[in-house]
C-alpha cells in the first residue's frame, strides 16, 4: 500500500503534472478544481474534498472522502495527497495538515499488525513557477514505512511527513533569500552548469554550502542595475554576443506577427492573470484557463471569416501558416527572450566575470 505525499507549489498545475507522471494514482483534490467542465477534463474521477470545511456537513464529507482514499489503497491503488492543503510559491513548506496521517490511521487500524504502509515524499520544484511552460522537477525522497502502532499518534506522524517533504523541497529563510537562491541556480543552469538540478543549487544557497566569496560575487551581479535580466536572472553570451543579437532581430518579425495573430487569447490571458490571480503561483493557471478557450474561439472565428472571403485552398494554406507561426512562437519564445538578454549583456564589462564565475561550478 502506497501513499504519495507532495509539497504544493503551483495550484492545479501540481496535480496535473503528478497525475501525468503517476497515472495509476487517485489524487485528493479540492472541489474548486471540478467546478467547471474544463477543469473536470483534467481532474474528473479524483477524490474531492473541501479545502476549507466551514460547517459540519462539509467536515463530514471530507472524512468520508478520506475513508474512500483509504479504501482505494486497500484495493492496491496508490493515492496522492498534498498535505499542506493549499499551494504557495513561498520560501518553504506551509504547515502540514493531519489529513494524510488520518488516511494512514484509518487504513492501518483495520489491517493486521504485520501490515505496513509506504509513504513516498515527492518534491515538486519549478525554475520559474509563475511562468507559463516553466521547467519542472520532481524529486523523490526515501519512503517512510508506517505500521499500525505508529499511526496512533497523528501529530507525530504528521511531523514525520513534514520532515520527509522538507528534505525534498526548498527551505529558504525568507522571500528575499529565495529570490537570490533561485536566481543563482538559474544563472548556473542557463550557463551550462548541469552537474546538479536547479533545486540542488537552490538548497546549496539556502544551507550556506557556498563560500562567502562566491556568495558576494553573485550578489554583485544580482544587484548590478546595468545587467539585463531574464526572469530576474543576469545572463550573458557564450561564444560571442553577435550571434545572439542576430538571432534576436531575425526572429523579431516572427514574434510580432505571432502576437498580432493571437492578440485575443494573449490579451485575455494577461488581463485574467492581472485581475484574478491572487498569488504568483496561480498566474500560469489563470492564463491557461482564460487563454485556452479564447484561443479556440479565435480559431473558430478565423475559419468562419475565411470561409466567407477565401477559397478553401487558400484558407487551408492560411491556416497552415497560422499554425506554423503560432507553434514556432510558443516553442521559441523563451529562447528568443534569452537571446536578447545574452546579446545585450555580452557587451557589458561584467560579461567575462559572469562566465568565469559559472565555470567555477562546473
Amino acid at each position: 500500500m502506497t501513499l504519495f505525499v507532495s509539497n504544493h507549489r503551483n495550484g492545479a498545475i501540481d496535480g496535473y503534472i503528478l497525475l501525468k507522471v503517476l497515472p495509476a494514482c487517485r489524487a485528493i483534490v479540492g472541489r474548486n478544481l471540478t467546478g467547471s467542465w474544463f477543469l473536470r477534463l483534467f481532474f474528473g474521477g479524483q477524490i474531492e474534498v473541501y479545502r476549507k470545511a466551514e460547517n459540519a456537513e462539509q467536515k463530514a464529507w471530507n472524512r468520508e472522502r478520506l475513508q474512500e482514499a483509504a479504501l482505494a489503497m486497500r484495493r492496491g491503488q496508490p493515492v496522492l495527497i498534498f498535505p499542506e492543503g493549499t499551494s504557495e510559491l513561498g520560501p518553504h513548506l506551509l504547515p502540514v495538515k493531519k489529513g494524510a496521517a488520518f488516511i494512514c490511521h484509518t487504513l492501518l487500524q483495520e489491517a493486521g499488525d504485520a501490515e505496513t504502509l509506504s509513504i513516498v515524499p515527492l518534491g515538486l520544484h519549478y525554475e520559474e513557477g509563475w511562468r507559463f511552460r516553466s521547467a519542472a522537477e520532481i524529486h523523490i525522497g526515501p519512503p517512510v514505512h508506517v505500521t499500525r502502532e505508529s499511526t496512533r499518534n497523528l501529530a507525530a506522524l504528521t511531523e514525520t511527513m513534514r520532515q520527509s517533504l522538507a528534505d525534498v523541497s526548498e527551505n529558504f529563510a525568507d522571500e528575499e533569500e529565495q529570490r537570490q537562491g533561485e536566481s543563482f541556480a538559474s544563472m548556473l543552469r542557463y550557463h551550462g552548469v548541469c552537474r546538479k538540478s536547479h533545486l540542488s543549487f537552490c538548497r546549496m544557497w539556502a544551507r550556506g554550502n557556498i563560500s562567502e566569496k562566491h556568495r558576494e560575487r553573485f550578489l554583485h551581479f544580482y544587484h548590478d542595475e546595468g545587467l539585463q535580466r531574464y526572469q530576474n536572472t543576469p545572463l550573458t553570451a557564450q561564444g560571442g554576443a553577435r550571434k545572439f543579437a542576430i538571432m534576436y532581430y531575425l526572429l523579431l518579425p516572427l514574434f510580432l506577427l505571432a502576437y498580432v495573430l493571437n492578440f485575443l487569447p494573449l490579451f485575455g490571458a494577461y488581463i485574467a492573470a492581472r485581475k484574478m490571480a491572487d498569488d504568483t503561483n496561480v498566474i500560469a493557471l489563470w492564463r491557461i484557463l482564460v487563454g485556452t478557450p479564447l484561443f479556440v474561439i479565435q480559431c473558430f472565428l478565423y475559419i468562419i471569416v475565411g470561409l466567407f472571403f477565401c477559397p478553401l485552398s487558400v484558407l487551408a494554406w492560411l491556416l497552415v501558416m497560422y499554425i506554423f507561426v503560432t507553434g514556432t512562437g510558443i516553442c521559441l519564445l523563451d529562447v528568443w527572450r534569452r537571446a536578447g538578454v545574452r546579446g545585450r549583456n555580452g557587451t557589458n564589462a561584467k560579461h567575462h566575470e559572469i562566465l568565469s564565475f559559472c565555470k567555477e561550478f562546473k
